[in-house]
């Protein structure tokens, strides 16, 4: 009987680790998942893009509880179920932060300005983001089970990673004061360096709060659900995959299908590999965070 434990196991193994053509059939079908629960954004109508995305929720839902009740699936399961907490947040994010900016702030968005039309509402409405995206992605997870360290919810290593993260946040904050990327995203006017200064310590809470919440809905959600199946490398191309589509039909670059393909793309790669090389979401949202500061300069430049 001891004998035929380890062969045992390595059957298991052999069992649980696709092969290429599963894996290219299961690579597929994530990216179409992700795209189904993206798209909810883009149902025209409140009450009809809320029931089209209550709907493609209980279907993700269904999908992981069938999955995790069957012996023959429930290494799967996980898979469907961030698909699921992917589209909650989708739903939500769609409706909570405008309705908050609306009709609790009184300060609705402006042209320039998908967020609100005064700085300190621009900062409330992110960080009502940020809310929603810490409650759905960790109360579900814990209320299923999973750990946080299975979101890479923690700090992470101190060493190469997180030098680039902080790096490449300093870096990024000093470029954006020169405007050097205004032609990318146009701002209102030119703003001067009395100005990015007053405007910096809003501009850090947003671009702090957005980073950290995409890297937990986009990465820390799925890098480690994906290594299970595709290992290191497939599994970060395919959640910057899935981050590039996120982006898709942004309004504020004029260049938008450059922008996804030569800057979303490559920076969700290499936020896949902060994370997984730090082992935490610190240096990857730090780094993240440092590629938003000029999008939200210009979002700010747009109001008073």
């Amino acid at each position: 009987m001891e004998a035929s434990t380890p062969a045992r196991a390595m059957t298991d193994e052999r069992q649980a680790s696709p092969d290429p053509r599963q894996k290219t059939i299961l690579a597929i079908l994530c990216v179409g998942a992700g795209v189904v629960a993206l798209s909810t954004r883009y149902i025209p109508g409140g009450l009809s893009q809320i029931a089209y995305g209550v709907l493609v929720c209980a279907i993700f839902l269904a999908l992981a509880l069938v999955a995790r009740r069957r012996a023959s699936l429930r290494r799967f399961w996980e898979l469907p179920f961030a698909f699921f907490i992917l589209s909650v947040f989708v739903v939500l994010d769609n409706t909570v932060p405008s309705y908050f900016g609306r009709y609790v702030l009184h300060s609705p968005p402006r042209a320039g300005d998908s967020l609100a039309s005064t700085v300190g509402a621009s900062v409330a409405v992110q960080l009502v983001e940020l809310v929603i995206a810490v409650v759905v992605v960790v109360g579900l997870t814990r209320a299923f089970g999973g750990d946080l360290g299975s979101l890479y919810l923690r700090p992470g290593r101190i060493g190469r990673a997180l030098v680039i993260g902080v790096a490449g946040f300093v870096v990024f904050y000093a470029l954006a004061a020169l405007q050097l990327s205004s032609r990318i995203f146009p701002t209102s006017g030119p703003v001067s360096l009395h100005r990015y200064l007053a405007l910096t310590p809003a501009l850090l809470v947003v671009a702090l709060s957005n980073g950290f919440l995409e890297e937990l809905v986009f990465r820390g959600l799925f890098l480690r659900k994906y290594n299970a199946f595709f290992g290191p490398y497939l599994s970060n191309v395919l959640q910057a995959m899935i981050f590039a589509l996120a982006h898709v039909g942004v309004a504020y670059t004029p260049f938008a299908l450059l922008f996804i393909v030569f800057v979303v793309f490559p920076l969700g790669l290499l936020a896949g590999y902060l994370m997984r090389s730090s082992n935490g979401i610190v240096a990857s949202s730090l780094f993240h965070a440092g590629a938003d500061i000029p999008i939200y300069l210009a979002f700010l430049s747009y109001v008073a």
